[in-house]
């Protein structure tokens, strides 16, 4: 096995059974049961043997992402502790760790019983994707304006609380719908939402849409992160295209990128109609989240080919309202956001795709750098996890400057 896969660990799965290293252990079919301990780590990879997916196929032909010198050993002081890759990787339960600088993988890591072939699930990452798929519809002329309002494609919402919200304001989580977004709470809107179209799939998307009919505020009025937002921007895509998520994806992306590998989606409770979850539930093995990441560091330029329109990248990830500005979304946290995308502070212009548990699609275009970390914490957000992995790409960023 080539020395850059540092912890690969090639799984040996038995087919309708989980195997007994805890790692590997998932409930086939069994929703409610991956959260819980021994299974959360393996169903983080095997979300397509517990939930109902869309596939996305690759290409016949994959491009290559080309190797360069490795990098090590990487040893860094993480929010005042001291780690090594391995320890890192021990800590943060990380199932997958990727650096690319100028277009060369530098570094490719895996642990707690992944391995290069595992479908790595994204949670938010996929909001991120959504949001692509909104500007790619945008250049293809089927959207006019993201100043139109999303009823205008979509008049199913004008009987919703979306009614009248201008389609950035989706984008940027400001639409203003009222929604609570708690993955502690039983009671919150995520949680009945995410029980009843996902879990249980007694509900599709669309319909869950269309019972939201109060507003907490004006659009563009404050930040407020919730899922929900990304569904209506699913539905849009949908409508504009004539095509599921999925199949616009695999013919706008995942196909003309020679993707490495298939990747899947999860539905809805929709029946022969369902539809994508949006935000959530996107899965992919690690280099091609890297080769995605890596198409957002090149402006959208694969290959010598445009896939992304011209100034999208720029547009997606650059705060372009007060409510969304660094420092301004919640009370002493330094990020910013736009269209689906997490901002950092600085004349960098670095962004990230982010998802419970611990998901990253680091980007820093002004480095051609993409850090991409896959995990499995044991809670929802860790802030102090975070903190590391930003100091975890300072090293590597440091480690690949100049060589």
């Amino acid at each position: 096995m080539q020395r850059w896969l540092a912890m690969a660990v090639v799984a040996c799965l038995a087919a309708g059974a989980a195997p007994a290293d805890d790692a590997e252990q998932w409930p086939v079919g069994n929703a409610v049961s991956m959260w819980d301990e021994p299974y959360m780590v393996g169903s983080y990879r095997h979300w397509a043997e517990i939930y109902p997916v869309h596939g996305i196929a690759a290409g016949e032909t994959a491009v290559p992402l080309p190797y360069g010198a490795p990098i090590g050993p990487v040893e860094f002081w993480g929010n005042g502790e001291k780690f090594t890759l391995e320890s890192y990787i021990d800590e943060a339960r990380v199932t997958g760790l990727l650096v690319i600088r100028d277009g060369e993988i530098r570094l490719e890591a895996y642990g707690n019983g992944a391995d290069e072939t595992s479908q790595m699930t994204s949670q938010s990452v996929a909001k991120s994707i959504t949001a692509t798929l909104v500007g790619i519809a945008l250049g293809e002329g089927l959207i006019d304006s993201l100043d139109d309002p999303v009823d205008r494609y979509v008049p199913e919402l004008s009987a919703s609380a979306y009614a009248g919200v201008p389609i950035e304001a989706i984008l940027q989580m400001s639409s203003g719908v009222a929604w609570t977004e708690d993955y502690d709470s039983d009671t919150a809107d995520s949680e009945t939402m995410w029980v009843a179209v996902v879990q249980e799939r007694t509900l599709s998307v669309h319909d869950h849409l269309l019972t939201l009919q109060e507003r907490a505020g004006a659009p563009y009025e404050t930040f407020t992160y919730k899922g929900v937002d990304t569904h209506a921007l699913g539905w849009l895509v949908e409508r504009v295209t004539g095509m599921s998520l999925s199949a616009y994806l695999e013919a706008r992306l995942w196909q003309p990128m020679g993707m490495g590998a298939d990747a899947s989606w999860g539905v809805d409770g929709g029946g022969a109609q369902a539809s994508e979850v949006a935000s959530a539930g996107f899965n992919a093995v690690l280099r091609d989240w890297g080769r995605f990441g890596l198409l957002m560091a090149q402006d959208g330029m694969w290959q010598g080919e445009r896939l992304l329109p011209e100034g999208w990248v720029a547009r997606a990830t650059q705060p372009s309202q007060p409510q969304v500005m660094p420092g301004k979304l919640y009370r002493g946290y330094p990020l910013g956001y736009q269209y689906q995308w997490w901002t950092y502070p600085g004349e960098r212009g670095a962004f990230t795709a982010q998802g419970v548990n611990g998901q990253f699609i680091y980007v820093d275009p002004s480095r051609d750098l993409v850090v991409v970390q896959t995990a499995v914490w044991p809670a929802f957000w860790d802030d102090n996890l975070e903190r590391v992995f930003g100091d975890f790409v300072k090293e590597v960023a440091r480690l690949t400057d100049g060589s």
